[in-house]
């Protein structure tokens, strides 16, 4: 009997990170919600959870962030986050309506930019009214002291936005992001994060998921010569040259483990990606992440 050793080069560890991000942070499962549909939506702590998702949920969000953070660092982890909505510009930004929450920004933080909010019939004060998924009305929340009593004007609309940005994007979320941060920083120190700006955290964190055949033809090995071998090689890369973002995600979640590249592509690939001649005739491909 002949005994095998399997080498696993991390393709394991990157498609479990990704299929627990994709758990964690789906808004279907009320831990996290977002306010629109769209691989592209922006995720964030949700005060209106299920009452069995406690603080402790969000600690150990915040670990997982943490740990995709450390390894995408050593190049071993890049882009455990596709598939899903980014975990977070908006957490570190006070006004992001537009990305973050389209359908308030066209019903009405793009209305009150470009009016006159002293011609405005309606009269608005600082305060935030909440409602229920079913349109009821929870609960009045004061943006500034006795902002129930403060009409806002057209001097003032500046202000109120960014006490409403203030509100949404942070004290209505308060509890829940410290428990999370507190959870990330037990593995990356806040001194550590800010040299990163939003844009670059996002990156490292979730990688690229834009694909370029000239990089992918100029960045991987082959294994093998034979004249039948090439021919084959021909096909796929006939095949590759046809595929959608989608089907290119596909092949790498197949054989990486991972559906998003490193920052930098192909090139930061570890290992390589690798086309190799299986020694057996009428298989479908196999792959060894």
């Amino acid at each position: 009997m002949s005994v095998y050793k399997s080498i696993d080069w991390g393709g394991l560890r990157r498609e479990w990170f990704e299929l627990i991000c994709a758990q964690l942070f789906d808004a279907k499962h009320g831990l996290f919600a977002s306010f629109h549909e769209g691989q592209q939506s922006l995720v964030h702590p949700n005060p209106q959870r299920p009452p069995h998702l406690k603080l402790r949920h969000y600690e150990f969000a915040g670990k997982v962030v943490g740990k995709c953070l450390y390894e995408s660092a050593l190049g071993a982890l890049t882009g455990s986050w596709s598939g899903r909505g980014s975990p977070g510009r908006s957490w570190r930004k006070s006004l992001y309506f537009e990305q973050d929450d389209p359908d308030l920004y066209l019903s009405k933080i793009k209305y009150l930019l470009e009016n006159n909010i002293d011609e405005i019939e309606t009269e608005l004060y600082f305060v935030e009214e909440q409602y229920d998924s079913v349109g009821q009305l929870i609960k009045t929340v004061e943006l500034i002291p006795n902002g129930s009593k403060v009409k806002v004007l057209n001097c003032t609309k500046l202000q109120y936005l960014d006490a409403l940005a203030q509100y949404k994007l942070a004290t209505s979320i308060k509890d829940e992001m410290e428990a999370f941060l507190k959870g990330l920083n037990e593995l990356i120190p806040d001194n550590l994060l800010s040299i990163f700006d939003e844009n670059e955290l996002e990156l490292l964190l979730c990688g690229t998921g834009q694909y370029s055949i000239a990089d992918f033809k100029a960045h991987h090995v082959v294994n093998g010569n034979s004249a039948e071998f090439r021919r084959i090689v021909g096909w796929f890369w006939a095949a590759v040259g046809n595929f959608t973002q989608e089907e290119m995600a596909r092949l790498l979640q197949f054989t990486t483990g991972c559906s998003q590249l490193p920052p930098g592509g192909f090139k930061e690939l570890t290992p390589r990606f690798q086309i190799t001649a299986a020694p057996t005739f009428g298989n479908l491909p196999t792959a060894h992440t």
